[in-house]
């Protein structure tokens, strides 16, 4: 069952049952039916106050890299967290990839249903939207794979714009195009997933990450090149100062080398931030090591072997600080000054995640400022900074687009 056909139907029970309902926070259709990618949209249904000096705040769940299945899995006791401890409770669930599986042959089949179950024990259908993204392990999902997206949402004062895993591991649309022509050579007839393992590290990048065929048909572009150009064509459509919400499965900083397209999206994203709050938020650079025992013992080798893995120190960087790039080239990294947010959005698999809140005085129906509020699903093991930033956490960071 696709998402939207869940929410009719969990929408139809709920009104039989005599339960109050609000809308949704995001807007599916916002993309209009009948356009093009690279054509301007039109402006979709935004809320009015009424009031410029009304108060008013919104939040969303994010995080990425779920991996494990059933009731062992972190993912409903982060969400149960985060809806009992955030003041302001999301009604947005983003989710930024890899939700199941190690990779190759043992990759288990999943269908998008299980990750909807979860989400529903903690958050009332009717109320909530859910946006996933495509990670480097979705290639095994076999039923309800349409419900990937790419592409801008626009929410409650603010907008979603989703990057899947493909669109940030190359640079160019031609080195997707031989990915694809290599996988449909090798396992063409082979069962969803039970023949990557054939694959060896030097064949094209995208092989070994589980490519399946359905990304690189999605209309927002098949590589950085493509989904990046479209990005800024949307961007420029747009006729408010919104905050943009992107969210990414690969980084843009340098560390594994396997997100080529990185610098592409870094320079459209820059763009971009002149004229709109951005924050950039991304997953898949975890291992094992960084669930680290005891959070306050900075010697702790699980700390070492995280703070290293991680962008240092990238778990929440600020405009003016400095990123070191992955360009278009393994090994090849440029070094700027970031001129909008990036963060991680935290990793389910290891037990935490991020809410993120936009308050503050209306002007025009715009948010002043963002809080990002870093949960853990075991409450001794949450920081009083963002990782090793020197943030606090919760860290609250004024919006300044919106006002201009």
């Amino acid at each position: 069952m696709d998402r939207r056909n869940f929410l009719k139907k969990s929408a139809a029970a709920a009104l039989a049952a005599g339960t109050a309902m609000a809308l949704p926070s995001c807007d599916d259709d916002w993309i209009y039916p009948g356009t093009k990618p690279d054509e301007p949209q039109p402006d979709g249904p935004g809320k009015d106050t009424g009031d410029d000096q009304t108060m008013i705040s919104t939040a969303l769940f994010t995080a990425t890299d779920r991996h494990e299945m059933g009731s062992g899995n972190n993912f409903s006791p982060l969400l149960a967290k985060a809806m009992s401890q955030a003041e302001v409770k999301p009604n947005v669930v983003l989710l930024g990839g890899d939700y199941v599986g190690g990779g190759g042959n043992m990759t288990p089949v999943f269908s998008i249903d299980t990750l909807y179950s979860e989400v529903y024990e903690n958050m009332e259908p009717a109320t909530t939207d859910v946006l996933f993204t495509y990670g480097s392990h979705d290639n095994c999902c076999s039923e309800g794979y349409s419900a990937f997206f790419s592409g801008p949402h626009r929410c409650d004062g603010y907008y979603i714009y989703g990057i899947s895993f493909l669109q940030g591991t190359s640079d160019a649309d031609s080195t997707t195009q031989a990915a694809v022509e290599l996988y449909n050579s090798r396992v063409q007839g082979a069962l969803l997933g039970e023949e990557l393992s054939i694959f060896q590290d030097d064949d094209v990048d995208m092989l070994n990450k589980g490519y399946n065929g359905i990304d690189v048909n999605d209309r927002y572009g098949k590589s950085a090149q493509t989904a990046s150009q479209n990005f800024l064509k949307w961007a420029n459509s747009l006729t408010d100062h919104y905050p943009i919400v992107v969210i990414g499965h690969a980084p843009l900083h340098y560390n594994r080398g396997d997100n080529l397209g990185g610098l592409t999206w870094f320079n459209a994203l820059s763009q971009v931030a002149e004229t709109h709050d951005i924050l950039f938020l991304w997953g898949h650079n975890h291992t094992e090591e960084e669930g680290a025992k005891d959070w306050t013992d900075r010697t702790d080798k699980k700390l070492k072997d995280r703070f290293s893995y991680l962008l240092t120190p990238g778990d929440l960087l600020t405009p003016g600080d400095e990123i070191e790039v992955q360009g278009a080239t393994r090994g090849v990294t440029e070094t700027h000054k970031l001129n909008f947010i990036y963060a991680n959005a935290g990793y389910i698999k290891l037990g935490y995640c991020t809410v993120l809140t936009f308050s503050g005085l209306q002007k025009d129906g715009a948010y002043t400022q963002l809080t990002l509020h870093r949960y853990a699903v075991d409450g001794t093991a949450e920081e009083t900074e963002i990782g090793f930033t020197g943030k606090s956490n919760p860290y609250t960071i004024p919006l300044q687009k919106t006002l201009t």
